[in-house]
């Protein structure tokens, strides 16, 4: 898989990077999780990014090991600097998982997978892909989360929305809003059953699907 959009972010002599959205959105991701995250076990984040969000969330749930990932080398050199900065026992080193390819975990090895800002960013195919390969990396009554814009049936949310979406596909077709009734089809045909539709800040929304 090719990044089509790697987040704008600064970057810190120590090698972290920062991004404003994900500083934005990283408090009310927190408190969402809380009512959609196991409480024990590990959580393999897909398209971790910067880090920023591996190092929040390791440290809001220390009960929870914490599995970043990201297809890009920058990206992962910047989550291991999070990581040497936070200290964090239960936050691992990064693992290289690209989305269109078969990702180097065994089966079973977390509780829970979550992707964030993630589906829009990738052909749909590639959505069914994730979805198979999360399964298949979910222990017994996991949880797939996902978190990002939606389309809801045909429409957007906002103009904002609109006109992001339209931004996305002039880069490439092949990517753009998925809505949440083709989300909760491709779930269903990969294994998964829903759980709950949470309504986050900015039009976004926080899926949750079981094994």
């Amino acid at each position: 898989m090719v990044r089509h959009i790697v987040q704008t972010a600064n970057q810190a002599a120590d090698g972290r990077r920062t991004a404003p959205a994900a500083q934005r959105n990283v408090g009310p991701l927190v408190e969402a999780l809380k009512l959609r995250l196991p409480s024990k076990g590990r959580v393999l984040e897909v398209a971790s990014g910067t880090g920023q969000h591996a190092a929040a969330f390791a440290e809001a749930f220390p009960e929870l090991n914490w599995s970043p990932s990201d297809v890009d080398r920058d990206q992962r050199e910047s989550i291991t600097a999070w990581q040497r900065e936070s200290g964090l026992k239960n936050l691992a080193e990064p693992l290289a998982i690209d989305v269109s390819a078969p990702w180097p975990v065994a089966r079973g090895f977390a509780v829970s997978v979550l992707t964030i800002n993630l589906l829009h960013l990738i052909p749909k195919p590639l959505v069914s892909r994730l979805f198979e390969e999360a399964h298949g990396a979910l222990s017994e009554n996991g949880r797939m989360i996902v978190y990002g814009p939606f389309l809801r049936g045909s429409a957007y949310a906002s103009d904002g929305d609109r006109a992001f979406d339209a931004s996305l596909r002039t880069r490439d077709p092949t990517i753009g809003y998925k809505s949440l009734e083709a989300v909760s089809d491709i779930a269903h045909a990969a294994g998964f059953a829903p759980i709950a539709v949470d309504a986050m800040p900015a039009n976004n929304l926080l899926l949750t699907f079981g094994t």
